[in-house]
């Protein structure tokens, strides 16, 4: 059995996507929660050739910091709540 899931130290330290909803070329640190937009005339994957980084690593990174972003954060007033009750 081939076990084809990333490790951290497979994800490169920064890479280049491109968002898919709107086309603006982004910069992800791994392990980050959010991206930043990069304001230069090249693409993503020139960027990404530029610092090493495969397609499939750009892809993981952007995989990775969507489904962050689209977990809610924790709800601290439920967390006190419980710890108050306890």
């Amino acid at each position: 059995m081939i076990n084809n899931k990333m490790t951290d130290s497979d994800f490169p330290a920064i890479a280049f996507a491109t968002l898919p909803t709107t086309g603006e070329t982004i910069a992800i640190q791994y392990g980050q929660r959010i991206h930043y937009r990069v304001n230069t005339t090249k693409s993503a994957e020139e960027l990404n050739a530029m610092y090493g980084v495969t397609p499939a690593q750009a892809q993981a990174v952007l995989e990775r910091v969507l489904a962050e972003q689209e977990t809610p954060p924790p709800n601290l007033e439920s967390h006190d709540t419980l710890r108050r009750s306890a």
